[in-house]
């Protein structure tokens, strides 16, 4: 009827009706002309809707005709504020900018929409608290008390997402002192005063959520004082507000009971280094509930936990960056009821003891890198009714963290999401599963495996414990796996204290087999076979130019060497050449070096030299290191024990080269044997 000019209501006895929907209508003007008598007689209209239409401006005291008027909905039209005269701009040392920055906030009309015209319109509260004035989404960007001096008795107000940008004095609401409930959100409130607020004695009930315009600017005072201003003031929203730092260090109220504080960032206030808002809510001595999600916090400061409200029943901090929660700390909470850590980053609940958890019922910790679980957590948590430890790194679950079942009261435990290893290790949990009477939602759908890759996806309480409860299987391998490792430890030691004798007996067993038969040597032809690295040019330069020099051309005796580079006939096989030089010379001097420690001549060199002491009872060895080498060897550590004087190293100045070269002589001249240490030569130089 969008012709429709004039609409005769009268005479059809409407004094039942109670609901009255004009929202929707294109309508620009609200005046007395529309409610003429008929309509002044709907003494039970309890809910009148004015909302998305075009209005912009009204007559508002048609609303007094209306005794029983509980609900007035105008949101979405084009309301603008009353002109009033301004005050000239306080001196008290703020500068926030004026009060009428507009920001004119026009919402069109959509033809489809459709009002379910109950309580869904308005929040619960806001309903229970009284007559209801719904201002929402209009273009009041700014407030004065003549703006409502003629709704009447209103307790619950909506002003939100009206574009008002004004700094609060505490004479704004004069006109409507029984209000209780005041919804502010979707603004850019700015709280510069201390009196902001402070004409609304009897405010429970007060929103200032998305209002982060001011919070965002930088040098703006950011004032939270009005707190104390409010006596019977019960919840207070501060959420999404982007609340990174503040001119109040403390918030005082003695009634404030719920505190929404999500979406700041109150991990970089307690990051401060001198700590000055480690106290920020301490002084809210009547709060019970506290909602710090969305704030960034990576670590909450150890004083922190003590200098929150002692009253908490309910502390929600989920959605953040914690990697640790100090558990013993809930004992400064002895009523705490609910504990949301939920979405951080904990990656184990360790630390829980008996004195800090007896009136918990809920805790929620799913979403988060949790691995391990403290033995016995619900028999210390004794109150705990629910728990959350779905979407976490859970693979199995010790049948102790559970247990005894008759001192736990938990109902319901969620753990969905964690990637659970369907293997007997989690045997005692799934019987725990079958036997208590928990609730675990989504047991059979998404409690599921993640190992071993041919059960993933499938139940963990489908699988098979018949498998893990075979007595004759079981003790099989428990006799293998034991004597597996009787036999590696048995061997290991041995290794470890027998390893020459039994490389000895080997090597004896292994010529005996073979029929082995010793070859004694002749008269030695050389005093000394010198082995070398003949690849490195620096050592080969080193024995062609100095030590066959000290050896055989000075001194009193001189030493005739077989040197490798100068003495071996060309075309003998290798083994040959070697043979033939340790068993015609009197002593084999090594010279060793790193990378001749690893090559095959110098571990063959090595043996052949070992089987004159077995063959003929001859220590023929003598080594010369270069450098430091064989550290960790066993041999070398022998070889010091049993005859030190053998082992001779580089000396690391020039200064101590005579005494080095004057050692080797003596070393090279004298048999071995002579050198033993007394407490073994007379078992290793009898014949």
């Amino acid at each position: 009827m969008t012709k429709l000019q004039a609409l005769d209501l009268s005479y059809n006895n409407l004094t039942k009706l109670e609901i009255l929907n004009l929202g929707g209508n294109s309508l620009k003007y609200l005046n007395a002309t529309w409610f003429e008598r008929p309509l002044y007689e709907l003494k039970n209209l309890s809910a009148l809707n004015l909302g998305t239409n075009f209005i912009i401006n009204s007559e508002t005291n048609i609303f007094s005709k209306f005794s029983n008027l509980k609900l007035i909905y105008l949101a979405e039209n084009r309301l603008y504020p009353k002109p009033v005269t301004r005050s000239p701009p306080s001196c008290d040392g703020y500068n926030q900018g004026s009060d009428l920055s507009i920001s004119p906030l026009t919402t069109q009309y959509t033809k489809d929409r459709v009002y379910d015209f109950t309580h869904g319109l308005i929040k619960d509260e806001c309903f229970r608290a009284g007559r209801v004035l719904i201002l929402s989404s209009n273009n009041l960007f700014f407030i004065s008390p003549e703006q409502f001096k003629d709704y009447g008795n209103i307790a619950c107000l909506n002003l939100s997402r009206n574009g008002f940008s004004g700094a609060l004095k505490g004479t704004e609401f004069t006109s409507l002192p029984n209000l209780t409930y005041l919804d502010l959100s979707f603004n850019k409130i700015d709280l510069a005063y201390d009196n902001a607020f402070n004409e609304l004695k009897k405010l429970e009930v007060l929103d200032l959520s998305y209002n982060a315009h001011y919070f965002k600017a930088f040098g703006v005072t950011h004032n939270l004082n009005f707190t104390q201003n409010l006596p019977a003031l019960r919840v207070l929203n501060m959420s999404y507000n982007s609340i990174d730092t503040l001119t109040t260090k403390r918030l005082y109220s003695k009634s404030l009971a719920e505190l929404r504080f999500s979406n700041n960032n109150l991990g970089k206030l307690w990051g401060e280094n001198d700590g000055s808002y480690e106290t920020l809510f301490t002084h809210l001595t009547n709060l019970t509930i506290l909602d710090i999600t969305h704030n960034s916090i990576s670590k909450i400061p150890d004083n922190v936990y003590e200098y929150l409200p002692h009253n908490l029943t309910i502390l929600l901090i989920s959605h953040n960056k914690l990697s640790d929660f100090v558990w013993d700390k809930l004992k400064y909470f002895p009523q705490l009821k609910t504990l949301d850590l939920s979405f951080n980053s904990l990656t184990n609940v360790m630390g829980i003891n008996s004195d800090v958890s007896q009136t918990l019922t809920f805790l929620d910790l799913s979403h988060n890198q949790i691995f391990q679980m403290d033995n016995g957590l619900l028999r210390i948590a004794k109150s705990l009714t629910t728990l959350s430890l779905s979407s976490n790194k859970l693979t199995i679950i010790n049948q102790s963290t559970f247990q005894p079942w008759p001192e736990n009261q938990i109902k319901t435990l969620f753990l969905q999401g964690n990637p659970f290893q369907c293997t007997c290790d989690s045997l005692d949990f799934i019987l725990w599963i079958e036997s208590s009477k928990v609730k675990i939602p989504r047991l059979t759908t998404e409690v599921t495996c993640s190992t071993p890759a041919n059960r993933r996806g499938q139940a963990l309480i489908n699988f098979n414990i018949n498998q893990c409860v075979d007595d004759s299987q079981a003790f099989l391998i428990y006799i293998l796996t034991h004597s597996f490792i009787i036999v590696f430890m048995f061997v290991a030691t041995v290794a470890h204290l027998f390893y020459w004798d039994a490389s000895y007996v080997l090597h004896y067993m292994k010529a005996k087999i073979k029929g082995y038969r010793s070859l004694n040597s002749p008269h030695s032809a050389y005093d000394v076979f010198v082995t070398y690295d003949t690849r490195d040019p620096y050592v080969s330069e080193w024995v062609i130019r100095n030590l066959r020099v000290k050896l055989e051309e000075e001194g009193e005796k001189h030493l005739p060497l077989c040197l490798e580079e100068r003495d071996w006939p060309p075309g003998v096989p290798l083994l040959d050449n070697l043979t033939q030089s340790i068993q015609y010379s009197r002593k084999t001097l090594f010279v060793l070096t790193e990378d001749y420690v690893k090559t095959g001549v110098f571990k063959l060199a090595m043996y052949l030299a070992h089987q004159r002491l077995l063959d003929e009872n001859v220590d023929v060895i003598v080594l010369l290191m270069l450098e430091p080498v064989l550290q960790h060897s066993h041999f070398l550590r022998l070889r010091r024990r049993l005859c030190g004087k053998s082992v001779l190293e580089w000396p690391r100045t020039a200064a101590a080269e005579p005494w080095f070269w004057q050692n080797l002589r003596s070393v090279l001249r004298v048999d071995n044997q002579v050198m033993y240490n007394e407490t073994y030569s007379k078992y290793l130089t009898s014949n």
